[in-house]
């Protein structure tokens, strides 16, 4: 049986996290599964890993950023240099100890989830290795991530990209790359739900990390000016932005409609799933949202803004949801009044998201892992 070993940051609740753990459950029936993971974190996805799976923490801990920036901020500056001293040695030992594992692995093949993994697989990866590096984030046309692409690939033997707008992007950073070969591979959904929202409810559900980028607090106030008489607003997730997020809600005057939830596990998720009609997104950029398939598993139509890539490879536009241009409110809160009031059109929308969510399902996804693992 061949060893795949993926390097991960963490295993806290993130998309990558998530991805790459449906990925790893989905071929540990065929394959030797190893994660390596760097930080040891309490709050973490271990359990969703099937037995089979071995796990190897690098670190026992997890970075010290928050302390970091709050000794700044309330001027204690010897807990300041403690945690800067602190703050160093763990991006040391990341590098380090990353490193090592890369020269001493067995596996055939390793997986980089990380443009600084990535980094470290292509310089220090064996001859004999499967070097697979997979982008998870836009480049946001980032000339210092791209100069990064073009300058330490060279020796990766397969870059996925998650969208056909990255692919093509990656074809062009690389085009004078002959060794690395783009594939496209999407996230993948694990399980496809037996349960579909009956639409009944016209309640409305987003969910996601609570961080500035993802931009929930236009969600709140998109759901204060839409036909909310018979709604509510699920949010689900916890992050910075948690208590900015409850001070708009009273601001506004929605606790009884709007329900920041914080984090729930997949289960629980799934009882808010079944209970909504509509899923919103407003995130300012995106690589391919699992939850936007996650939710489409269920039935749920989506709305978000465009982003540079990954909403348009799973909406479209017109048939399973609407992808709103120049981040436009009003059009937004047009396309939603328009769907929650017109059941014919939402039976229909929900249909068709059903159908697209299939396309990512594992036994889709599994194909385009098994022609790289040969």
């Amino acid at each position: 049986m061949s060893k795949i070993s993926f390097l991960l940051l963490h295993l806290g609740y993130g998309g990558i996290e998530s991805s790459t753990i449906n990925t790893a459950n989905a071929l540990s029936d065929k394959y030797e599964i190893e994660l390596v993971v760097f930080y040891n974190l309490t709050r973490n996805q271990e359990n969703k890993l099937n037995k089979n799976i071995k796990i190897r923490y690098m670190y026992d801990g997890g970075p010290n950023k928050e302390q970091f920036l709050s000794c700044i901020k309330n001027k204690k500056f010897f807990s300041m240099i403690k945690e800067g001293f602190k703050s160093l040695d763990i991006l040391i030992k990341k590098k380090l100890l990353i490193i090592k594992y890369i020269k001493n692995c067995d596996s055939k093949y390793i997986v980089s989830t990380r443009i600084e993994f990535s980094e470290l697989l292509n310089k220090y990866g064996k001859n004999n290795t499967v070097k697979i590096a997979q982008e998870h984030h836009h480049h946001n046309n980032d000339k210092k991530y791209i100069k990064r692409l073009k300058n330490n690939y060279n020796r990766i033997d397969y870059l996925c990209a998650l969208t056909t707008t990255l692919k093509k992007d990656y074809e062009n950073f690389l085009s004078n790359n002959n060794h690395t070969k783009i594939i496209l591979m999407p996230n993948m959904l694990s399980d496809l739900p037996t349960k579909k929202t009956d639409l009944k409810n016209k309640n409305f559900i987003s969910v996601s990390r609570l961080d500035e980028g993802k931009k929930i607090d236009e969600i709140i106030k998109i759901f204060s000016k839409v036909d909310n008489r018979n709604s509510n607003l699920y949010v689900i997730g916890d992050g910075k932005e948690f208590n900015n997020l409850q001070l708009l809600v009273k601001e506004l005057k929605l606790s009884k409609k709007v329900h920041l939830l914080g984090y729930l596990d997949k289960k629980e998720i799934e009882k808010y799933m079944l209970k909504s009609s509509v899923f919103l997104m407003t995130s300012v950029s995106e690589g391919l949202p699992m939850v936007l398939l996650e939710a489409m598993s269920y039935g749920l139509p989506c709305i978000a803004y465009e982003t540079d890539s990954g909403t348009t490879d799973i909406i479209d536009d017109g048939k399973n949801g609407y992808i709103i241009k120049n981040r436009n409110e009003d059009e937004y809160i047009e396309k939603v009044n328009n769907l929650v009031n017109d059941s014919k059109m939402l039976k229909e929308f929900s249909n068709s998201s059903m159908k697209k969510s299939k396309k990512f399902s594992s036994v889709e996804i599994l194909k385009i892992w098994y022609k790289i693992l040969k």
